[in-house]
């Protein structure tokens, strides 16, 4: 979302510019998914670490079948996608659409869904990670223990995202699965709950010297809302990712 109204390009750039050795590609950027013309991937083939899954109107446990089909049918695109980067990919579980706790009926339609990505992501060749979700009241797959279920049950990996995971009050204990988790999302979060900077978050701080002292060696995405900071020029967008960047530099050789 940080370069949310800029083309492939210029992400690519901005990657480049702040010193990135590569960024997480959301499927529903934009510029790409205005028409899905996998052309439009060519310049970022060589920065794509990690693919994010759809997620916008989306949702595998909807009350509405049609809205469950269409999320799993713009996901096994992703899929698709992360293939042709041969790259890892990032799904989110769903959530009950009454905002209310989730019933068996919610899990039934999530784990169908999961099923069905997990067949088809080693039919592909992709390694599927599942982000632990936000701790809202109808989200499924929010605590440690689900979590960690669920990507065993369906030979999932984990993206750890540390922002849900303060908010849920249960990050400290990821570090029990280590070798699940093979994508860390950072940010810190504003008074609205949106991902912005680490750097001057000392829970996040802490977190991350939890899974250094662990040995953790693997992805670091670094994950920015700009409707957090404001408006923003292009140039300062880059100069924002090149704080967190040597903030996490610096982190992770202490």
């Amino acid at each position: 979302m940080f370069f949310y109204e800029y083309t492939l390009e210029r992400i690519a750039e901005a990657c480049e510019e702040s010193g990135y050795d590569g960024i997480e590609f959301w499927i529903e950027t934009p510029h790409y998914w205005i028409d899905r013309d996998l052309k439009r991937l060519k310049p970022l083939k060589k920065w794509t670490k990690s693919v994010h899954c759809a997620v916008l109107d989306l949702n595998p446990c909807s009350v509405n079948e049609m809205i469950q089909e269409i999320t799993l049918k713009t996901n096994l695109h992703g899929i698709n996608v992360a293939k042709i980067v041969n790259r890892p990919f990032t799904v989110h579980a769903g959530k009950r659409s009454a905002v209310r706790e989730p019933v068996e009926e919610d899990y039934i339609a999530n784990r169908r869904y999961f099923r069905i990505l997990s067949e088809f992501g080693k039919l592909k060749g992709v390694e599927l990670l599942l982000e632990n979700s936000e701790p809202k009241i109808n989200y499924l797959y929010k605590s440690f223990d689900e979590v960690t279920e669920c990507a065993e049950k369906f030979d999932f990996g984990i993206t750890f995202d540390i922002h849900h995971a303060l908010k849920n009050g249960d990050a400290e204990r990821y570090t029990e699965s280590l070798h699940l988790i093979k994508n860390i999302h950072v940010s810190g979060f504003d008074s609205k709950g949106r991902h912005v900077g680490a750097r001057f978050n000392d829970d996040v701080r802490r977190i991350l010297e939890m899974f250094r002292e662990a040995g953790y060696d693997r992805l670091i995405t670094v994950e920015l809302d700009d409707l957090g900071y404001g408006i923003m020029s292009f140039e300062d967008k880059i100069e924002e990712l090149k704080r967190e960047r040597e903030f996490l530099e610096e982190m992770f050789r202490a």
